[in-house]
C-alpha cells in the first residue's frame, strides 16, 4: 500500500478515536489508553507525509466501464493499462538514470524498473503495480520518484495546456507515445481513474481523462537530424550526458545515442574545450498551446581545425 493510502487509512481510525476520546473524556481506564493510541497515529501520520517513498508501488484504480464495481475488472483493458503505464515507468527511468535510450527496443535499466501486479486493492476496482523484492535500494528509490513525477504528469495533462507543458518539461520525449495510450485507453472504456503513488495522486473523472487524452494526443513530436560546429564541453560516461556550445548560439546539452559505444565516448574525451563538428538528432514536441521542448542526442563528434571567424560590424566601419 503506497504511503498516501496509509496516510488516509491511519488519518479515518484517528478521527474515530478523537471523536471517542471525546464521548468518555472522564473515562480512567480508557482515556489514557485512546489518547496514547491518538498520539502514536499523529507520530505514524508525520512521518508517512515527511518521508520519501522508497518502495516502488502505484495503486490505479478504475471506475464504471471497465470495471464492475469491486468485483472485477475487464482483462484486455487492464492489460493495456499495464503495459502502457510499464513503458512510461521504463521509458523515463532510462532517460533521467541511465542516459542513452533506444528509440526502439530494449531499454538500458529496464529490469531496474520492472514492475509486478501484486495486489488488487479495493475501493473501486484497483491494481496494484510494485517490487515486491527490491535488491538495488538506490536504483528502487529512483524508480519510486519516476512513479511519482508520472503520477503528477497524469495529473497536469487533465489540468490545462500550461500545466501539461510544465510538467512535461521533466520528461523524455519517447514517454508521449505510451501516455497518450495509457489516456486513450481509459478514454475509449469511458472510465474515471485514480492514481496513487509515493505521497502524489492523480484523481480524474471520465471527463476529465477525455480531455487528458485529446491534449496528449495534440502534442506533435517530429524528428530531425543536422551538424552542429562549436566547442565540445564534455561528456559524462557513467550518465550519458554531453554538453556541446554551438558557434555563436547557447550550450546544449543532451544523451548519447544508444548506438555510440563506450569506446568512442571515452575517444571524445579528449576533445573537452575544443572545435569540433557534432552531429545532432533532435526531437522537438511541440504542445498544445504551441510551446516548444528540443531533446538532443549525440550521433557522432569529429575535431575541426578551427571555428569560423565571427567578424562584428564595428569591426567594419
Amino acid at each position: 500500500m503506497t504511503p498516501l493510502r496509509q496516510k488516509e487509512i491511519l488519518t479515518t481510525d484517528l478521527i474515530g478515536l478523537r471523536e471517542l476520546a471525546e464521548a468518555m473524556p472522564d473515562d480512567p481506564f480508557a482515556g489514557p489508553l485512546t489518547q496514547s493510541r491518538i498520539a502514536s497515529l499523529e507520530e505514524e501520520i508525520r512521518q508517512l507525509a515527511e518521508s520519501p517513498s522508497h518502495i516502488p508501488e502505484a495503486e490505479l484504480f478504475f471506475g464504471p466501464g471497465p470495471a464492475i464495481g469491486s468485483a472485477g475488472l475487464d482483462a484486455k483493458f487492464a492489460s493495456r493499462i499495464m503495459n502502457s503505464y510499464q513503458d512510461i515507468i521504463s521509458n523515463q527511468f532510462a532517460a533521467t538514470f541511465h542516459g542513452a535510450l533506444r528509440r526502439a527496443g530494449r531499454r538500458r535499466g529496464e529490469n531496474d524498473s520492472r514492475l509486478y501486479l501484486t495486489a488488487l486493492p479495493r475501493g473501486s476496482f484497483g491494481l496494484q503495480l510494485s517490487q515486491p523484492h527490491v535488491e538495488d535500494f538506490v536504483a528502487a528509490q529512483e524508480v519510486a520518484k519516476v512513479m511519482e513525477d508520472v503520477t503528477d504528469l497524469v495529473a497536469a495533462s487533465a489540468q490545462d495546456d500550461n500545466a501539461f507543458t510544465i510538467a512535461l518539461q521533466r520528461f523524455h520525449p519517447r514517454v508521449l507515445t505510451p501516455l497518450r495510450v495509457f489516456l486513450e485507453t481509459m478514454a475509449t472504456a469511458g472510465s474515471d481513474c485514480r492514481m496513487v503513488s509515493g505521497n502524489m495522486q492523480a484523481s480524474l473523472t471520465k471527463e476529465k481523462v477525455t480531455e487528458a487524452a485529446t491534449r496528449v494526443t495534440a502534442a506533435q513530436t517530429r524528428l530531425d537530424e543536422m551538424e552542429l560546429e562549436g566547442i565540445f564541453d564534455g561528456v559524462l560516461l557513467q550518465s550519458g550526458k554531453f554538453e556541446f556550445e554551438p558557434h555563436g548560439q547557447s550550450i546544449i546539452s543532451g544523451w548519447l545515442a544508444e548506438s555510440v559505444t563506450d569506446e568512442q565516448a571515452e575517444n571524445w574525451g579528449v576533445l573537452t574545450g575544443k572545435p569540433a563538428k557534432a552531429k545532432l538528432r533532435i526531437t522537438t514536441v511541440t504542445t498544445p498551446n504551441q510551446q516548444r521542448r528540443l531533446a538532443y542526442e549525440l550521433l557522432a563528434l569529429e575535431p575541426i581545425d578551427e571555428l569560423p571567424v565571427t567578424v562584428s560590424v564595428n569591426a567594419l566601419a
